[in-house]
C-alpha cells in the first residue's frame, strides 16, 4: 500500500519531484512502510525527505522547510499521524503541498485524497 500513496500522488501532481514523507520512526512497520515508498521514488524519479513525527513543531520546522523549494508533494504513513492531524492538513493547505494520507477521517477533516483500509471494516 506504501508504494501506491507516492502512485497516488504523481497521479493527481504529475509536477512533484520531491515528497516528504510525515513518519513516525518509532512504529516498527513504518521502516517498511518508507522503504517501499523509497523503491517507488527511485523508479519514478522522486526525491523522499523524511519527517518525523516527534512533536508539531517538529513537524511545522520540517514541512516549512520542505516547502521553501518548488514542485513538493506531501505522504502521511503512520497511525500515530492523527495525533497531529490538523497539523499536518493545515501545513499541506498553507504551502499548497498536494498530500495523501492514510485513513478516510483525514480527508474528512480537510486533507486532500486518502487511500488505506477501512479501519471500521477491520
Amino acid at each position: 500500500m506504501s508504494a501506491k500513496w507516492l502512485e497516488l500522488l504523481k497521479d493527481i501532481a504529475p509536477r512533484v519531484t520531491r515528497v516528504a514523507v510525515v513518519r513516525d520512526p518509532t512504529v516498527p512497520g513504518g521502516v517498511g512502510q518508507f522503504a517501499a515508498i523509497q523503491g517507488a521514488a527511485v523508479a519514478s524519479g522522486v526525491e523522499l525527505v523524511p519527517v518525523d513525527m516527534r512533536s508539531n513543531a517538529e513537524i511545522d520546522r520540517s514541512v516549512t522547510a520542505f516547502a521553501r523549494q518548488p514542485n513538493g508533494g506531501l505522504i502521511t504513513t503512520s497511525p500515530r499521524s492523527a495525533v497531529h492531524r490538523s497539523t499536518i492538513i493545515a501545513l499541506a493547505a498553507r504551502y499548497r503541498l498536494p498530500a495523501v494520507y492514510p485513513y478516510r477521517y483525514d480527508v474528512t477533516s480537510g486533507g486532500l485524497i486518502a487511500y488505506g483500509a477501512d479501519i471500521l471494516d477491520q
